[in-house]
């Protein structure tokens, strides 16, 4: 959920004060956004080489996806999560029926280079992640020589540019050097995650720094040093490490990886969610979730997460600078999750509009809901620890607004009184059927491959549950809005005209595998406005500001009739 602007560098100091321009910090981004695409699509690649896809997509102009899930007894949904994904590298073209439903693909040039590159490149690496998932544990705690014997060897290999080299033709060279990306991004992405962590960037930022004076296992370190020299971000000098310019840049926005690393749960058993059991529980007896690492997630996000309240502010100084009868008697946030956006509006309410100079006489209220318990526990001590007294924090499930109404009632006070926000929650929805839609009523205006537990959601459906869901939170949002950030996707098209310039393509995997709904910031707000929603204009903002938004922010109104 990461969108930088292309701004001079912020850290001058680091490493003698070199300042890089945005095209130097693009080419960064740019190799950022390719190892995310690795940790995504070489696994599932490999899971697709495997059952027979790749072989059934080579032998045919075009395949039917009926064919593909009746050859390999796949997942339908997920199968065409998968296909999604090589579409966005431009490497398979996909046709879609009268209804816009994808029915049919077919290998392009580069696909057909590249699947005979790709599947044997990843799954020399693949075999790692298991281990990647404990890097940071390896890295500062108990050593294992597994990992260090694993992460020697590929190390090696990446090198020698993993064996792939450059030949006379642009288009071969062009998917030999996006594999290369990929699969130095398999060793980087959790590496980049662990250094971070374990604050070794923070260490090295005045380098040079003896690489024994920094804590850790030094021979695991060695290795991850050897693998950003490939990159250009780590320097050695007689045995110290320091970072360059662009070094220092990727370390400063190293949380980026975080989200993606965070799932690789969930791409070790991708084989099994595309020709398994789909079903298999996402969460154990305790409540923890199997299929990504939370703790790593919301660490990634919530740097980005303060780039978006920025443009949130706007909205909170204009609502709060109203005369005191037209205000809300305080904001609610469902998925309140950390409690961190709602410790941040109550501090801009009260450092940057009229309300906060009259809070003893007039308090706001803050309503924190979410169905995670280990949430709600979080989100009170944050709340309390800053020092806010008046909160509640409360059970709370997204396609039950209703039933937030009457838990808010219990509590003394009237659901319409509240601003309500969401922060990246709308997306991670647990799927509700429409009930009585007849598949094919609407044409499907989304590119989206949906799935819930493996069985294919179709973009028209997945469109009318959109409004649906959003329709329902229309009445109670009415008096004082819903001020909404959310996650996007691109047209494949798109992606694979911009893989440089977008993460598009991890969002895609991530989300995909683990039934969450993406759609595109007009499909969105389209569905809104269908919904009943109306965006006010002043408060919009997409990042990044273009055809390649893939964040957008949103405060919405509900005339009442």
């Amino acid at each position: 959920m990461f969108w930088w602007k292309d701004a001079t560098y912020s850290r001058a100091a680091c490493n003698g004060g070199q300042e890089m321009t945005g095209q130097e910090k693009a080419a960064v981004r740019g190799l950022v956004f390719g190892h995310l695409a690795g940790l995504v699509l070489a696994p599932t690649v490999k899971a697709l080489a495997e059952r027979g896809v790749l072989d059934l997509l080579c032998g045919s102009e075009w395949v039917d996806i009926d064919r593909i899930v009746e050859h390999t007894c796949g997942n339908r949904g997920y199968v065409q999560v998968a296909l999604r994904l090589l579409a966005a590298h431009g490497w398979l073209h996909r046709r879609s029926d009268e209804l816009g439903r994808v029915v049919a693909c077919s290998l392009s040039q580069k696909g057909r280079i590249a699947i005979t590159l790709a599947p044997a490149a990843y799954a020399r690496v693949t075999g790692f992640l298991p281990l990647a998932m404990f890097l940071e544990d390896f890295l500062f705690g108990q050593s294992e020589g597994s990992v260090l014997s694993s992460l020697e060897d590929l190390a090696a290999q990446a090198k020698i540019r993993w064996g792939l080299d450059r030949g006379n033709d642009p288009i071969s060279d062009e998917v030999r050097d996006r594999i290369r990306t990929h699969l130095d991004g398999l060793l980087i992405g959790p590496a980049m995650v662990a250094l971070a962590r374990g604050e070794i960037f923070d260490r090295i930022q005045g380098g040079p720094v003896r690489i024994e004076d920094l804590p850790g296992d030094a021979r695991c370190l060695s290795l991850i040093f050897d693998l950003l020299e490939i990159p250009g971000w780590i320097a050695r000098e007689e045995g110290h490490v320091r970072l360059t310019p662009e070094g220092c840049y990727a370390s400063e926005i190293a949380a980026a990886y975080g989200v993606t690393v965070s799932y690789l749960p969930t791409f070790t058993g991708v084989s099994t969610l595309l020709f398994g059991n789909a079903r298999l529980p996402r969460v154990d007896q305790r409540g923890v979730e199997l299929h990504v690492d939370r703790a790593m997630n919301v660490w990634g996000s919530g740097r980005a997460h303060r780039t978006y309240f920025q443009r949130v502010d706007e909205t909170i100084r204009e609502i709060f600078n109203r005369p005191l009868d037209q205000q809300p008697r305080g904001i609610c946030d469902m998925g309140c999750g950390d409690g961190a956006l709602l410790k941040h509006l109550y501090s801009v309410v009260k450092e940057h509009t009229a309300r906060g100079a009259v809070l003893e006489e007039h308090p706001l209220v803050l309503v924190g809901a979410d169905f995670n318990k280990v949430a709600r526990r979080v989100t009170t001590q944050t709340l309390r620890k800053a020092g806010i007294r008046s909160f509640h924090v409360i059970h709370g499930d997204i396609n039950r607004p209703a039933q937030l109404a009457g838990a808010i009632e219990e509590l003394g006070h009237d659901i319409h009184d509240f601003l309500h926000v969401r922060s990246f929650l709308d997306h991670n929805r647990p799927y509700l059927p429409p009930a009585d839609y007849i598949r094919g009523k609407r044409k499907a205006r989304s590119t989206g491959a949906f799935a819930h537990l493996g069985e294919e959601i179709a973009a028209d459906e997945l469109e009318e549950n959109l409004v649906r869901h959003l329709r329902r939170w229309a009445p109670f949002v009415g008096r004082f809005g819903l001020l909404l950030l959310e996650l996007h996707t691109l047209p494949p098209e798109v992606t694979a005209a911009n893989l440089n310039r977008t993460p598009a393509v991890a969002y895609d995997g991530t989300h995909g595998f683990s039934d969450q709904y993406l759609v595109e910031v007009p499909v969105f707000l389209e569905c809104a406005r269908e919904a009943g929603l109306v965006a006010d204009s002043r408060f919009q903002a997409h990042f990044p500001p273009s055809e390649l938004a893939t964040v957008s922010v949103n405060f919405f109104t509900a005339p009442r009739v």
